[in-house]
């Protein structure tokens, strides 16, 4: 009976070790930063910081296609962050999706968009608050992502999103955002979003994390020491697609080894 006693707990601390390392290796950490294009100093700052695994350039600003180039040569998955209306009316500047242009314009704009950032591979909202939530004209966006296969990252920048819904739909792959990093500009505040990343990977999760170029964030992400078991974590955004099984673009699109 002792024996059959001893066996049982063996058995039950191998299965929980087992499940633990299962969970943890499970686990994954997509970092994304935001709102690229615009500034060329914090554009590269960003793009050098290792634990960011994916760049969202803007298209049509100033420093698009240079931030692209480089994040391409660093082997960062790059993706289009495409402006797209939101419900303040905040301006979107070049290449701004809105249904209210109609639908040829908005198509024009999102196909300049996908040849303005070079080496791209998927695109993500840039705002969107309206947008993201309009079924019809988020189909026209699916449609042509469908047929340049492209996949689609949901930002949710608003609760009632259906972006990833109509990207399911429509057979684009996606993803969407589990966290901001750095709604609060605080130090204390990224410090604690970034260990809930961790901790969730930790437990089993696939974890989505939106940055952007702020210099908090940027002086926080260059300084934070990753221990190597987290840092195996972190993959970019094309490694936890859901939906139907992603086809890639084009090869060369792909930084080499990601």
């Amino acid at each position: 009976m002792l024996v059959v006693k001893i066996l049982v707990r063996l058995l039950t601390t191998v299965l929980l070790y087992s499940s633990a390392v299962f969970c943890f290796a499970g686990g994954r950490i997509v970092l994304v930063v935001d709102d690229l294009g615009n500034q060329r100093g914090s554009g590269y700052e960003a793009i050098d910081i290792p634990w960011i695994t994916t760049v969202a350039i803007m298209p049509g600003r100033p420093f698009t296609k240079e931030l692209a180039e480089y994040a391409n040569q660093l082997n960062k998955e790059i993706i289009i962050h495409a402006p797209m209306s939101n419900t303040t009316d905040f301006p979107l500047g070049p290449l701004g999706l809105d249904r209210r242009d109609g639908k040829a314009q908005l198509l024009e704009n999102l196909r300049a968009a996908i040849e303005n950032v070079p080496h791209a591979v998927g695109l993500s909202n840039h705002m969107g608050s309206r947008l993201t939530q309009d079924y019809e004209a988020m189909t026209w966006v699916m449609a042509e992502l469908s047929r340049q296969s492209f996949y689609f990252f949901d930002s949710r920048t608003v609760a009632t999103t259906i972006g990833w819904e109509v990207a399911e739909q429509y057979h684009v792959p996606w993803s969407m955002r589990n966290i901001f990093l750095d709604h609060y500009q605080t130090t204390e505040f990224i410090d604690s979003q970034w260990h809930k990343a961790i901790r969730r990977a930790q437990n089993g999760e696939t974890v989505t994390v939106i940055c952007h170029p702020y210099p908090e964030t940027l002086a926080y992400l260059s300084t934070v020491q990753v221990a190597n078991d987290v840092a195996e974590l972190l993959v970019p955004l094309s490694s936890v697609l859901k939906g139907s099984i992603f086809v890639k673009r084009l090869e060369h699109n792909f930084p080499k080894g990601a």
